[in-house]
């Protein structure tokens, strides 16, 4: 842009020299398109990195790991990739037989110290067996029950469901193969809720705010400019964190750390793809005269992306 103000001036003294206000080149003349150059730079364009920010914009998503809770060869998988899949629904399923056996072993063991507890009890009664024992088969009962319960979730997670609406960008996970429990076999992307992130180097994020103004525009979306807001600025950085140890963080030279700034953007119904790149600026509070300066910025790269 700045270069266009320059090719402007230059070329407005081109013409006043050929019509004759001016009947020759100057020395001043000469040297002025550098002046102007060096002026604009200083005076607009360099605030402009601050107080309208721009920087590349990526659209991401949350994504999970499906991890099975039981162990076992998978006997059947449901779901398929690239395809939207409702919370609740089946993914797939792990082999039931041994936790089905394993409910029955339960409930066998839970009605036997039942039977033993009722008989006691009836004894008790009539005092020839000890509280104590009849307290030690009620205790027994409780395990048992809770062996049950645990014996029936082990069989409901041997079928696996989605956590939550979403996509499995991937089938990997085939008929046959062996899972083992809080290990990851698919990833599962909450397409609903995409996230749209600008970043900006630690020079430009000085004056930005949530609630600002912003836009951004897309490769995928040439020609359209999404209008939105600021919905959040998280300044922080693997730099900054501090080890296990408590140790403090190395600094081995001075870099340009780069923060991201959440823009929530309305869209108008248009589907913005994870992974989706392209531009963005935030209009900050601060040199409200020049913003138009990024905004037209902006826009030409819109169509520039067409191309």
């Amino acid at each position: 842009m700045i270069m266009l103000l320059v090719g402007g001036y230059t070329g407005l003294l081109w013409v006043l020299v050929k019509v004759g206000v001016f009947p020759k080149w100057y020395g001043w003349m000469k040297i002025s398109p550098i002046v102007v150059g060096v002026v604009a730079f200083m005076v607009i364009f360099l605030p402009l990195n601050w107080n309208a920010p721009m920087g590349g914009t990526v659209v991401t998503v949350g994504s999970v790991g499906i991890k099975p809770a039981v162990a076992g060869p998978v006997t059947e998988v449901v779901a398929v990739s690239h395809t939207p899949i409702a919370k609740g629904e089946v993914l797939f399923e792990i082999d039931k037989t041994p936790y089905a056996a394993a409910v029955q072993q339960a409930k066998a063991q839970l009605s036997l110290a039942q039977d033993q507890l009722t008989r006691k009890a009836k004894l008790l009664a009539s005092n020839t067996v000890a509280e104590a024992e009849v307290e030690a088969l009620r205790a027994n009962v409780a395990v048992a029950e809770a062996a049950v319960t645990l014996a029936e979730v082990d069989l409901a997670n041997a079928t696996v469901r989605a956590p939550f609406d979403g996509i499995i960008p991937a089938m990997t996970l085939l008929s046959g193969n062996r899972v083992t429990p809080n290990v990851p076999v698919l990833a599962f992307l909450d397409i609903d809720k995409p996230v749209i992130n600008l970043v900006l180097s630690q020079n430009q994020i000085r004056n930005v705010k949530p609630g600002q103004k912003a836009e951004a525009v897309f490769k995928a979306f040439p020609g359209q400019t999404f209008q939105g807001t600021v919905s959040g600025l998280y300044l922080t950085s693997p730099d900054a964190e501090y080890d296990l140890d408590g140790a403090t963080p190395e600094v081995p030279a001075i870099t340009d750390t780069t923060y991201v700034v959440v823009l929530n953007l309305e869209t108008h119904g248009v589907t913005l793809p994870p992974g989706s790149s392209g531009q963005g600026l935030v209009l900050t509070d601060q040199g409200a005269k020049f913003q138009f300066i990024n905004q037209l910025t902006l826009r030409m790269t819109t169509w520039l992306n067409f191309f």
